[in-house]
C-alpha cells in the first residue's frame, strides 16, 4: 500500500514457542510501547497458548513507530482474596539488544508478523534467558538450604547413606499443622493448592550434582546423600506471614522408598531474615524420629530510593570476548600491608589506576554506624586514644607521642561517618607492619581525594566514568576457625538495599560488576536489580588465609557450581587455587561463565600472562597496574578505532529508501559483538556502554582486623 492508502495502525501478531512452561505460567511480551507497557514488566502484554499450535500467541494494533521487545514468562500470585494479584517473573530474554520490528517496512495489508513463529530465548544467534528479579514490594524469595549432616536419627534403623527430600511450600491460612492424629502419607495426597495460591512451587539446585541448576524437583523427592550434599530450595512469595514449609523424608527399605517422617518450618521456626533452624522430624504418630536442620534467607524486595527498573536493558548476563580486562585491585594496590604509590580505596587511588589504564578498579564497600556506604576494606580500624600525662609539651617526635597513645580495636560498623573521619587511625597490621604503612588518616590538610572512606556515592560521581567499577560488597563471614569476621552486622537486605541505592541513582552508564565473598550476599543482589552483573569471590582451596566455614566456598569447583546454579555471571577465583589446577577454569567455561582471577600471584609479568594468554581468563585483578607493563584502558582503544573506521570510511550516497541499518544502529550497543564460547550451553555476556571522563582520589587510614581476601 502507498501513499494516503497506508494505514495508521497495524496490527502485530505476536507468537512464541517456549518448552517447560509450567502450570499457570504464561508468556508476556514487554516493550517500548504504551501497548506493551512500556518497559514496566507488571503492564506487560500477556499472550495466549495456542493448543493447535503450541505456541503462545496475542495481537495487538499499533501505531507505525518501530517495536522494541522482550519475552518473558511469568505468573500471578494473591496474598488474599481481597487484594490485587501480583505478577511474578519467572524468566526473561537479558540479550543486550532486544527484538525490534517496524511495522510500517514490514506490514502486508496491515498486518506484521503474520504466521511467524519466535523461539522464547534465542534472538539473533544467540541464547540468552537469566531468572526473573523481585518486581514488587509485595514479593520475597525464600530459600531453604539443607547441607552437610543435616540429618540425624534417634534410631540406627534410620541411619542411611541415601535419603529422599522433598520441599512442599504452604500457606497456614489453607492447611494447618499436622497433627498427631492425622495420617502422614494422607496429609501428603490431600494438600492441595487454591487457585490463586500466595506462594510458588519449590524448585530446587543441587550444588554438587552434575548439572547444579535449579530445576524441578523430582515426584518422588530428590536424592540426598548425607554428609555431602548441598541442597538448595527456591520459593517465591507475596504472604510470608502465613508461608510454612513441609519437609519429606524417605528412607530406604528393602528395595522401595519409604516416609520415615514429616518435618515442618513454620514461620515461627524462622525468626529474622536470616539463620538456621533444626526441625524434629516426626511420624505419623506423633513422635520424634530425629531432626533436620535447615538455613533459611528471606530475600526482601529493593525498598530503598531508587530509579524504577525496566526490561528495556540488562548487563546480568552479557559479556563481550575480547582480551583479558585488567583491574586495578583497590584502586593503585594493597596500601597497608604492601608498598604501593597511594593510599588504598581512596579516590586518588581509583583514578590514580585509571590514569593508568586500568579498564576497571575494584574497591570494597560497608556500611558505617550511621548507615553510609564507603569504601574501605577491612572491618576493623585501630582508634587512637591519648593516654594520661602530665605535659604534652616536651614530645618532640613521632615515637614519643605514639607512647602517650593507646591503640583500640573497633568495627567501621560502630563508627559514623564524620567519627570515621576525624579520628586519628590505624591499620590492624599496625604492630606487624612498618607503622607509616599502617597509618589510615592522613595528615590534618590533606585534600579529600587523598581521604579514606570515600563515600560509594562520591566514587561513582568523580571517578573517571571510562573505568569500570568492579563493587565488592563486604558482609562478615564465619571462619573455619571458629572466629566471625565481625559479629552483630547489619542485616542482609539492609545492606544491599543502601548500596543499590546508591548504585542505581549515581551509576550513569559506568559498567559496574558486583561481587562478594559471601554467597547469600551475591544472590541477593542479583534478585533485588535486573541491570548489572554478579561474580561470585571465591577463596577455594588455601594456605593463605583462613578459610570460610561455608561450603559453597570451599573449593573453586563448588564455587563455580554454585555461580551456575543460580545464574550468576560467573566467578572470580583465587590465583593460588588456579596455579595449582585450570580445572575450575575449565568448568566455568563448560557453563558459560565469566572468570576473573585476583591474588598475590598476580605480580609478574610472567604470572599475569599466564593468566591471560593460557588460562584466558576474562579479568584479572592485580596491585600497582600499568607499572608492569604501559597499557591504556581497552574501552578508549575501541572508541578511538571505531571513530578512526567511520572517519576512513566515504560518506554514503544518501538513500531515498527506508534503511534497515539506521535501525540496527538504533536498537544495538556498540560492544555487542559477542560470540558463544561453546554450544551447550549458551554463553553469557557482558558489556556496558562507555561513557565521559571523571576524576578520583585517595584517603588515609588504619584498620584492625585483617580480613580474609582481596
Amino acid at each position: 500500500m502507498v501513499g494516503n492508502d497506508r494505514p495508521k495502525r497495524f496490527t502485530v501478531n505476536f507468537s512464541v514457542k517456549a518448552p517447560n512452561v509450567r502450570n499457570g505460567e504464561h508468556l508476556f511480551v514487554t516493550g517500548s510501547i504504551p501497548e506493551l507497557g512500556a518497559w514496566r514488566a507488571s503492564d506487560a502484554f500477556q499472550l495466549t497458548l495456542d493448543a493447535a499450535t503450541s505456541a503462545w500467541t496475542g495481537s495487538l494494533t499499533v501505531g507505525p513507530e518501530t517495536i522494541k521487545f522482550r519475552y518473558f514468562t511469568g505468573y500471578h500470585l494473591n496474598s488474599d482474596s481481597n487484594a490485587e494479584p501480583s505478577l511474578i517473573m519467572s524468566k526473561w530474554e537479558t540479550f543486550l539488544s532486544p527484538r525490534y520490528l517496524m511495522p510500517i517496512v514490514e506490514e502486508k495489508d496491515g498486518i506484521c508478523k503474520p504466521n511467524l513463529h519466535d523461539e522464547f530465548g534465542y534472538h539473533a544467534g544467540k541464547f540468552m534467558i537469566s531468572d526473573g528479579w523481585i518486581l514488587t514490594q509485595t514479593q520475597s524469595e525464600i530459600l531453604l538450604r539443607i547441607h552437610g549432616s543435616a540429618l540425624r536419627f534417634y534410631k540406627t534403623r534410620h541411619v542411611h547413606k541415601h535419603y529422599r527430600l522433598k520441599v512442599a511450600p504452604f500457606d497456614l491460612r489453607q492447611k494447618q499443622e499436622l497433627g498427631a492424629d492425622d495420617d502422614i502419607e494422607d496429609v501428603a495426597d490431600e494438600h492441595t493448592d487454591p487457585g490463586m495460591p500466595s506462594y510458588s512451587s519449590t524448585d530446587i539446585a543441587a550444588l554438587l550434582h552434575e548439572d547444579p541448576r535449579y530445576h524441578d524437583q523430582h515426584e518422588d523427592g530428590d536424592l540426598f546423600e548425607n554428609g555431602i550434599d548441598y541442597f538448595i530450595y527456591r520459593t517465591q512469595s507475596v504472604a510470608v506471614e502465613y508461608l510454612g514449609f513441609r519437609i519429606e523424608v524417605y528412607g530406604e527399605q528393602e528395595g522401595k522408598w519409604d516416609m520415615i517422617g514429616l518435618a515442618y518450618a513454620m514461620p515461627s521456626s524462622m525468626p529474622g531474615d536470616f539463620g538456621k533452624a533444626s526441625l524434629p522430624i516426626m511420624k505419623k504418630n506423633g513422635m520424634p524420629v530425629g531432626k533436620i536442620d535447615v538455613d533459611y534467607l528471606f530475600i526482601r524486595p529493593l525498598k530503598k530510593p531508587h530509579p524504577e527498573q525496566l526490561t528495556q536493558v540488562s548487563y546480568r548476563k552479557h559479556w563481550k570476548k575480547r582480551s583479558t580486562l585488567e583491574v586495578g585491585h583497590r584502586g593503585m594496590g594493597n596500601s597497608y600491608s604492601k608498598f604501593a604509590a597511594t593510599r588504598e580505596n581512596t579516590l586518588h587511588s581509583l583514578n590514580a589506576a585509571a590514569k593508568k589504564g586500568a579498564d576497571y578498579v575494584e574497591f570494597d564497600v560497608q556500611l558505617t554506624k550511621d548507615k553510609v556506604a564507603v569504601v574501605f576494606h577491612d572491618f576493623h580500624v585501630l582508634v587512637s586514644v591519648a593516654k594520661r600525662t602530665p605535659s604534652l609539651l616536651n614530645l618532640t617526635c613521632d615515637a614519643d607521642k605514639r607512647q602517650i597513645v593507646d591503640l583500640h580495636e573497633m568495627a567501621v560498623k560502630d563508627l559514623k561517618y564524620e567519627q570515621l573521619r576525624l579520628l586519628h587511625l590505624d591499620h590492624v597490621g599496625h604492630h606487624d607492619i612498618d607503622h607509616k604503612m599502617t597509618k589510615v588518616t592522613g595528615d590534618i590538610n590533606e585534600a579529600d581525594e587523598f581521604r579514606p572512606f570515600p563515600r560509594l556515592s562520591e566514587a561513582l560521581q568523580t571517578v573517571d566514568p571510562d573505568v569500570g567499577f568492579n563493587i565488592e560488597v563486604k558482609y562478615p563471614m564465619m571462619q573455619k576457625d571458629g572466629l566471625h569476621e565481625c559479629d552483630n552486622y547489619f542485616e542482609r537486605n539492609e545492606v544491599i538495599d543502601i548500596i543499590l541505592s546508591d548504585v542505581l541513582n549515581n551509576a550513569g552508564n559506568r559498567r559496574i560488576v558486583f561481587s562478594s565473598f559471601d554467597p547469600d550476599i551475591c544472590t541477593m543482589i542479583s534478585l533485588k536489580q535486573s541491570k548489572y552483573p554478579v561474580l561470585f569471590l571465591c577463596v577455594g582451596d588455601t594456605t593463605r588465609y583462613v578459610p570460610f566455614l561455608d561450603q559453597r566456598s570451599s573449593t573453586s569447583l563448588t564455587a563455580v557450581n554454585f555461580a551456575a546454579g543460580t545464574g550468576l555471571l560467573g566467578v572470580n577465583f583465587h590465583s593460588e587455587d588456579l596455579l595449582r589446577t585450570r580445572v575450575p577454569v575449565d568448568r566455568a567455561n563448560h557453563f558459560g561463565l565469566v572468570s576473573f582471577v585476583w591474588g598475590d600471584d598476580l605480580s609478574t609479568k610472567e604470572t599475569l600472562d599466564y593468566f591471560k594468554k593460557t588460562l584466558l581468563v576474562d579479568g584479572i585483578i592485580y596491585d600497582r597496574i600499568g607499572e608492569i607493563e604501559e597499557r591504556r584502558n581497552v574501552f578508549l582503544v575501541e572508541r578511538e578505532v571505531k571513530k578512526g573506521l567511520f572517519k576512513a570510511s566515504p560518506s554514503p550516497t544518501p538513500s531515498r529508501t527506508v534503511s534497515f541499518s539506521s535501525f540496527e544502529t538504533a536498537n544495538t550497543n556498540s560492544d555487542d559483538s559477542e560470540s558463544p564460547r561453546n554450544a551447550s550451553p549458551p554463553t553469557p555476556v557482558l558489556h556496558m556502554p562507555s561513557v565521559g571522563s571523571l576524576n578520583i582520589s585517595t584517603g588515609s587510614l588504619s584498620v584492625v582486623q585483617p580480613s580474609n581476601v582481596a
